[in-house]
């Protein structure tokens, strides 16, 4: 089966780069004010043992004016359109966590016509879950990012993400049967496993 690596395709409602919001436990309109950097959905860093399961209510309060995009990371969760998770929800894709979230602007009024979820895909071990063949840039015994990513011959997941990786090795990578139902979703560029510039990915 080909693998395909996911990343930012700029287009009306779905930027390129970081977005410019952040995920909080409810609606404050004061949310400067607030330091959501200890929210533990921000807290826990990548090399977590323990995940906080996300509460109810959750509001991603953004400065951005529209939103059309069907998938954005947000640190190492992610912003998912219902569309996005039907897709998941036909194929092997490994979910430890996800909640319904508003999407609002500093004033509370909704930035999208979409539904929207903060998600948390279960991560794969780089130095267990990959082929023979891949290789790495590692230090102090950590791999951090793929020189060359080559999967085992038996694996069955259809959209999946390898923990504690940096740079373009930390986006999402889907099978071609999740890429063909994905068709019609925006904001995603498929880039073919085989031979990708890392370097040049721009992380989901």
């Amino acid at each position: 089966m080909e693998y395909y690596v996911l990343s930012q395709k700029e287009e009306s409602g779905c930027p390129r780069g970081l977005l410019n919001a952040n995920l909080y436990d409810k609606f404050y309109p004061d949310a400067e004010g607030v330091q959501f950097g200890f929210f533990p959905w921000y807290a826990e860093k990548i090399n977590y043992t323990f995940h906080t399961p996300y509460p109810e209510g959750m509001v991603l309060i953004s400065k951005d004016r529209f939103y059309d995009f069907d998938i954005r990371s947000v640190s190492r969760f992610y912003i998912v359109s219902d569309d996005f998770l039907s897709v998941c929800a036909e194929l092997d894709v490994a979910i430890a966590d996800r909640v319904v979230i508003d999407v609002v602007s500093t004033k509370g009024e909704p930035v999208s016509v979409k539904s929207y979820n903060a998600v948390l895909f279960e991560e794969l071990d780089a130095r267990s879950d990959t082929g023979l063949g891949s290789t790495f840039v590692e230090e102090d015994g950590l791999i951090f990012r793929f020189k060359k990513l080559v999967l085992p011959e038996v694996f069955k997941h259809d959209l999946f993400k390898f923990k504690g990786m940096i740079s373009g090795s930390n986006t999402l990578i889907c099978s071609s049967a999740f890429k063909a139902r994905a068709a019609g979703l925006k904001g995603v560029e498929f880039i073919p496993l085989e031979g990708v510039l890392w370097s040049a990915v721009k992380p989901i």
